[in-house]
């Protein structure tokens, strides 16, 4: 079979990023934007909670957070469908302010979802604030406070900064367009700016994995089940290379570059049930699509086979097979360097050998199913199996591959 993925196999995301600035005119953070193509910088009419968990995961999962902000933070808009939801966010809260939308309605509900998150350690804006009274009880909550200094008079934007700042609470002017408007809300004290006399929007476009309706669909049921075992939610993520690459980005993104993972079960544990709670809703708001079935096909029989010959060998846990076989197509489906690719998963180093070198155990058995694929004989079999043993497990894996539903 062919390994090397279409063009066509690949999905165009788009994030705008348009910069946040301090007093001295230096970049502080970004606020990240729904863009749906290249050609028009403004937001496309979608809902509000889809657009919102497209941005999250095309930085978290897709593009990666430090390529897209560095060592900034990133402003994200939070409707009230996502504010309402009771799970424990999977971004990390030193990188991500949450931005609480000007047509949110204050209820007991919304007021306990913005204590938890405060409670947490999340940073809360407020945003296109216009000093609307029912919105006032949510300054309790907030951190900074977006003023949409067009659409509030001088009078106004002098009594209420005044009052504010007095709080403790940031400032940050938007939509910013002359120099006298910033220079006036600098004089009043606002510490952030932000606006089209700075910089409009930049598009950032990347591309990712194919998702997979049916799978994303029963990690969402699965990771539901009050009796859901995580080994469980490990298979069902693990059958699928887009979910398991996606996972393993969070992980690293969210635990420090530091962390190592030794298998997908183990980046399950890492993250969390809660997290996966979340992890999962957000994927199917984001949208799904489908996905090349042969090349897949190929890295799922690649990781059964190395998981059964894996567990007649020891040496490693059975997870670790798997991914090594799973992960032997990932440059393949992502035309991109393997060797770039798992740079951010913070893999183990035997993982990591094994892809890229096909050394130590774990590279023995990936360049065996490599070789059985090509109709090889000539191939170093793996310690106490034999090669009649080892075509028996490959025409298992194969079976086992067929019984998965690609979409």
């Amino acid at each position: 079979m062919s390994t090397s993925a279409e063009k066509s196999d690949f999905v165009d995301i788009f994030v705008g990023r348009q910069p946040i600035f301090n007093q001295n005119m230096e970049v502080m953070a970004y606020e990240l934007l729904f863009r749906g193509n290249t050609q028009d910088n403004h937001a496309m009419i979608i809902g509000g909670d889809a657009a919102s968990a497209q941005v999250m995961m095309n930085v978290f999962g897709e593009m990666g957070l430090t390529e897209v902000l560095g060592e900034h933070r990133g402003f994200i808009n939070f409707t009230e469908g996502l504010l309402l939801r009771e799970y424990q966010p999977f971004f990390p809260r030193r990188s991500i302010v949450i931005e609480v939308l000007e047509d949110v309605k204050v209820t007991p509900k919304l007021i306990s979802s913005l204590a938890k998150l405060k409670e947490m350690g999340f940073t809360i804006a407020l945003d296109d604030y216009i000093f609307n009274p029912k919105l006032m009880p949510l300054e309790e909550f907030a951190d900074i406070i977006k003023v949409e200094i067009l659409e509030v008079g001088p009078k106004q934007l002098i009594e209420h900064s005044k009052r504010l700042k007095a709080k403790g609470i940031k400032l940050l002017a938007e939509k910013v367009e002359t120099r006298e408007q910033f220079e006036f809300c600098l004089k009043l004290g606002f510490d952030y700016f932000q606006g089209y006399f700075f910089a409009k929007p930049k598009i950032i476009q990347g591309k990712r994995l194919p998702n997979n309706k049916l799978t994303m669909l029963e990690l969402l049921a699965n990771v539901y089940n009050p009796d859901i075992d995580m080994h469980q939610l490990s298979d069902i993520i693990g059958k699928d290379v887009s979910l398991s690459q996606k996972l393993l980005k969070f992980v690293a993104e969210t635990n420090g570059s530091g962390v190592q993972i030794s298998s997908i079960h183990d980046a399950v544990l890492r993250f969390g049930l809660n997290r996966l709670k979340s992890w999962a809703s957000m994927l199917v708001l984001s949208g799904v699509d489908d996905k090349p079935t042969e090349l897949f096909n190929t890295a799922l029989t690649r990781a059964k086979f190395c998981e059964l010959v894996g567990g007649k060998l020891g040496h490693f846990s059975k997870d670790s097979y798997f991914t090594v076989g799973l992960f032997s197509c990932l440059d393949a489906v992502m035309d991109t360097e393997l060797s770039v690719l798992l740079e951010k998963l913070g893999l183990d180093d035997a993982i990591y050998l094994a892809l890229l070198k096909q050394e130590g155990d774990l590279g023995i058995v990936l360049a065996a199913v490599k070789a059985m694929e090509q109709g090889k004989t000539d191939f170093e079999l793996p310690a106490n199996i034999s090669a009649t043993e080892l075509s028996g497990l490959y025409l298992e894996a194969m079976q086992f591959a067929e019984t998965i539903d690609l979409g």
